[in-house]
């Protein structure tokens, strides 16, 4: 999602006094609360998540599958909904992008993402299309996108009705951006920057390691996934005990043999 800081109420406040009165907009509504940090830039837009539990449950499966996908890289960083800074001296140059991955990065905690402080570029940016919000994230931001040197740029279109096939990534070439192709043999796009397929299956995203073979799971189905065996530990222990006790019956039955030397 990207709201610009022209939308900005002429009401917020900063340590105390007043932002200046932005100029008007015609397509421009004012946020419901902006936080800004010590220097005045924004790091919350105000507006929620997603605008309907599809686009949020497709957010939250990308954000919460490429977090753990790297959980043990000190060279990867993935945020979901955390405002982007481009342009240092301009609070108005700001993105808010539903799901990125930038490498070479240090610290994990941050209010926002400021290019001049020493933070990369993302290389990935996943949008995840809503109804009022579509336009924008197809257009607008595809431009933006492509001047910041965004390498690949995906769109998931939960509902289907902007993209065909509900998912379209884009790679970046000579400046611009270009559609990845399709995957020979199976369903599904790869992704060069993070090494991992993505598809539609049903209207709903899935992110495939091709190294395991296996999908990336989301938050829930990671946590049935602990309760399955956690649940199954205890009767896999009842069965190797059961098998140790009829190992140990046969021994003594074999100890208990004519002729067997004692």
């Amino acid at each position: 999602m990207w709201y610009g800081m022209d939308m900005l109420s002429q009401h917020e406040q900063r340590n105390g006094e007043a932002w200046p009165a932005p100029p008007p907009s015609p397509t421009a509504k004012p946020f419901s609360r902006v936080h800004v940090d010590a220097d005045g830039y924004p790091y919350s837009d105000g507006e929620p998540l997603a605008q309907n539990t599809r686009q949020c449950d497709e957010i939250l499966y990308a954000a919460a599958a490429l977090k753990t996908q790297h959980a043990g890289s000190r060279d990867t960083f993935v945020a979901s909904d955390l405002l982007l800074h481009y342009r240092q001296g301009d609070r108005r140059a700001s993105v808010a992008t539903d799901v990125f991955a930038a490498f070479g990065v240090g610290d994990r905690e941050r209010l926002s993402h400021k290019l001049w402080q020493g933070r990369s570029v993302p290389s990935f940016v996943l949008e995840v299309l809503s109804g009022s919000g579509a336009d924008r994230d197809m257009n607008d931001q595809r431009v933006l996108y492509a001047r910041l040197g965004i390498e690949e740029f995906w769109l998931f279109d939960p509902f289907g009705a902007r993209i065909k096939g509900h998912l379209l990534g884009l790679r970046l070439c000579g400046g611009a951006y270009e559609p990845i192709p399709p995957l020979h043999g199976r369903a599904g796009y790869r992704s060069v920057v993070l090494n991992l397929e993505f598809r539609n299956e049903s209207g709903h995203l899935r992110i495939r390691d091709p190294e395991s073979g296996q999908d990336l799971k989301s938050h829930q189905e990671a946590v049935e996934e602990c309760r399955q065996e956690r649940r199954s530990r205890p009767e896999a222990e009842m069965r190797a005990a059961e098998a140790e006790a009829r190992v140990a019956e046969l021994e003594a039955a074999l100890g208990r043999k004519p002729g067997r030397a004692g």
